[in-house]
């Protein structure tokens, strides 16, 4: 094997290791993933919005 094809390697796993961290981590905090990530701003618009209407 060549430096070229090492370096492939170390770079491709870097990517997927990176790809798996960051949704495990939005899992342990809770946050959105997926197709449904844009959805919580719009929640929390909808929120404020009521909020301010019938004031808690």
């Amino acid at each position: 094997m060549g430096p070229v094809e090492i370096v492939t390697i170390v770079v491709v796993s870097l990517i997927v290791v990176s790809t798996i961290g960051v949704f495990v981590y939005k899992k342990i905090k809770h946050l959105p993933t997926g197709e449904c990530s844009c959805c919580k701003s719009k929640g929390n618009a909808l929120l404020k919005k009521y909020r301010k209407k019938y004031k808690k």
